[in-house]
């Protein structure tokens, strides 16, 4: 709705420039005021959004990787929310493809890092509750010569207040 308004406004500016131009400074002023306004409140949101939910509150569980299309990977899982009173709006992952080799007895593997990707769940998920997902992961055309190994995390979560039907 706000988006709208801009624009009416940055219409507005475009009809009125060639005869008013002290008309269309103003109306310059008043989106540009505008625009600053909205980023303003857009983040504040966000930064509300991610203080109700925190990464450890949601659970990943059943992930699977296969190969996608043109060299691509697809992720599928379930996420979980055990968060008590906020619902999970987004969800940004952090994936690495690492090329791993055998190692000698008793040591660790060597592990190589092939590619990293930070693919966004935008999916709602009452607290409680669980969703499937799938994702499209797209790394650099690398070649493995070992065995792939798969890492992954969750970086950041945005929530929104859950109210139930009763509350409202």
């Amino acid at each position: 709705m706000h988006w709208l308004l801009l624009g009416i406004i940055a219409l507005a500016l475009i009809v009125v420039a060639g005869r008013h131009p002290r008309t269309a400074f103003g109306l310059f002023a008043a989106l540009l005021a505008g625009a600053i306004l909205m980023l303003q409140l857009n983040s504040g949101e966000k930064e509300r959004g991610s203080a109700l939910i925190s990464p450890g509150d949601v659970l990943l569980s059943k992930t699977h990787f296969k190969p996608g299309y043109a060299g691509s990977f697809d992720l599928s899982g379930r996420l979980a929310n055990q968060a008590s009173g906020a619902q999970i709006v987004e969800v940004v992952l952090e994936v690495q493809l690492r090329d791993c080799h055998p190692s000698a007895q008793g040591e660790a593997r060597d592990c190589q890092m092939l590619g990293t990707d930070s693919p966004r769940l935008v999916l709602a998920v009452p607290p409680g509750e669980a969703r499937d997902f799938i994702v499209n992961l797209s790394f650099p055309r690398t070649q493995s010569r070992g065995e792939i190994d798969w890492t992954y995390r969750v970086i950041t979560v945005l929530g929104r207040r859950y109210r139930t039907v009763t509350e409202r």
